[in-house]
């Protein structure tokens, strides 16, 4: 443990100083992703379920596939541009 709090403290300079960017587009699709959107989804589970405990995780729920749908849709057409079996009986 000793050898490993050693070489931590000799990777870093008591002089460094370190700049951490954050785009404003970044920020803003953080900001309508999770907090306009999970507030919504949150307020629809509530009235769908009236509990508070699966209306958080619908909350959750709503809002991690909201952030995964662009990924399905870039697999879906990338299966569509030549790749599988029935691409072999209309090329």
């Amino acid at each position: 443990m000793k050898t490993f709090i050693t070489r931590y403290r000799a990777g870093k300079s008591r002089n460094e100083f370190q700049v951490y960017v954050i785009e404003s587009s970044t920020l803003k699709r953080f900001l309508v992703v999770e907090m306009v959107l999970g507030t919504l989804a949150y307020n629809v589970a509530l009235y769908l379920f009236h509990n508070a405990l699966l209306a958080g995780v619908g909350s959750w729920a709503g809002t991690e596939s909201v952030k995964r749908l662009p990924v399905v849709f870039r697999k879906i057409a990338g299966r569509q541009e030549g790749s599988g079996i029935m691409s072999m009986f209309f090329t």
